[in-house]
């Protein structure tokens, strides 16, 4: 395909996009329709598709600006100008033609946006504060709350592409180099991730289901911020933990291999599938001592009450925290949601109290950057639960990331840890540890 046709491809994509459906969902349908496109043209177009999503509240202030109607033509164009700097001849060049594959040819008033989007800039100081941070207006003085200072950087950050993570699987690799000498002999580039000891960063995604080190189990993705928050959960052999959000497993696998496969990891979810694949995942990478149910929407605590060493809770949430992974989510949170999820998040937290034991204690998980999701909710719990307080996370991971050869903890936040993509080139994460008072 020529740049010309895999411009026109975006515009088709963008413009068939149905309000109700994922971004990722339409870009894979709209591949899936062009068969005929190679893997190079399918990368191509998916990185211009992502681009202009990226931009997407500035692109459409500066359509507004020159009074020009938002179309995906005119939003495509604008990405070409403001995000890819290309020249207006080029631009040109882009349209029209003699092939059947390529856009059509520009109209006059079209000419005319270019030749206006031409003298300006993607980022604008009289922009609103939401649109130049491509943030939902009404979320904004909740992040603001919960990032004060670092809110621009840290959102801004949230504007960029997510690394890719893998972390070994301790139950069959003992040290995460020998996984990266195996990647390197592979000419995959990569690195030790920063801050946890049991994670590589690769500099682009791969296909693992070809790779004989994942056909045994020696890896998994996970982003380097999920795997710390599962480190700190610091469940040990002999434990009884429950997850009571398990999805897929990803956090119940590093705690079970951090256990040896000795005690017990009670995964719950109220959705069967997800659980089923994560009976895959456990079966390759050869855990044991996982045992996963199904429960409904309003399941109880009575037969769980006070029996396990460790909660944890990794709450449904926003996600804002992984908005650079799904670009699309924050225009499609709506205040609806937000109250759902942080209604969610106390019945499950008061569901932990009930079953945490004597001593054990309560880790409060969330990949949001919101107060609402974080901060708010262990304030809440604790003003009404004088047996908790809040564990000195520092220590926590002295005697977990830094006993492995981990980096150093990030600064606290009043006792409670967020991860953040900026400053610690993770997704956004929030975490608090809830001791248990012995009784």
């Amino acid at each position: 395909m020529t740049p010309a046709a895999r411009l026109a491809a975006v515009i088709e994509i963008i413009d068939g996009m149905e309000e109700t459906y994922l971004a990722g969902y339409e870009l894979r349908r709209g591949l899936q329709r062009r068969r005929y496109a190679g893997s190079g043209d399918r990368q191509a177009i998916s990185a211009i598709f992502w681009r202009v999503h990226r931009a997407w509240a500035r692109l459409f202030w500066h359509l507004e600006q020159c009074g020009h109607e938002v179309t995906a033509r005119s939003i495509t164009i604008a990405a070409q100008i403001l995000v890819d700097q290309q020249k207006p001849d080029d631009i040109m060049a882009l349209f029209g033609g003699e092939s059947r594959h390529n856009a059509a040819a520009l109209n006059e008033e079209e000419r005319e946006l270019v030749a206006k989007l031409a003298e300006r800039q993607l980022n604008d100081p009289a922009m609103p504060r939401d649109v130049a941070l491509e943030w939902p207006d009404f979320l904004l003085a909740d992040a603001v709350d919960a990032l004060g200072e670092a809110t621009e950087a840290e959102l801004v950050a949230l504007q960029g592409e997510a690394a890719t993570d893998v972390r070994i699987n301790r139950v069959k690799l003992g040290d995460r180099r020998l996984l990266r000498e195996k990647f390197a002999r592979r000419g995959l580039k990569c690195h030790l991730s920063t801050l946890s000891p049991i994670g590589i960063r690769l500099e682009k995604r791969i296909r693992t289901k070809d790779l004989p080190e994942w056909k045994r189990g020696l890896f998994e993705y996970q982003d380097e911020g999920s795997q710390i928050a599962a480190l700190l959960c610091d469940a040990r052999p002999g434990m009884q933990v429950v997850d009571m959000c398990a999805g897929a497993g990803g956090k119940a696998l590093v705690m079970a291999a951090q256990m040896r496969n000795k005690g017990r990891v009670l995964a719950l979810d109220s959705d069967a599938e997800r659980l089923e694949r994560g009976g895959e995942r456990m079966r390759r990478a050869g855990i044991h001592n996982i045992e996963r149910k199904h429960v409904g929407d309003s399941w109880g605590t009575k037969r769980w009450r006070g029996k396990f060493n460790r909660v944890v809770i990794d709450a449904p949430c926003s996600g804002s925290g992984t908005w650079r992974r799904q670009v699309d989510a924050r225009w499609r949170c709506s205040t609806h949601d937000l109250t759902h999820y942080t209604s969610l998040q106390a019945q499950l937290l008061d569901k932990g109290r009930a079953m945490v034991m004597p001593g054990g204690r309560i880790i409060y998980i969330t990949c949001s950057v919101l107060a609402s999701e974080g901060t708010a909710q262990v304030d809440r719990l604790l003003s009404v639960a004088p047996e908790l307080e809040l564990a000195d996370i520092g220590a926590i991971w002295q005697d977990t990331i830094g006993a492995q050869k981990g980096g150093t903890c990030p600064p606290l936040d009043n006792g409670m840890l967020r991860l953040l993509p900026g400053r610690d080139g993770t997704d956004g994460f929030f975490m608090a540890v809830l001791q248990a008072r012995l009784r």
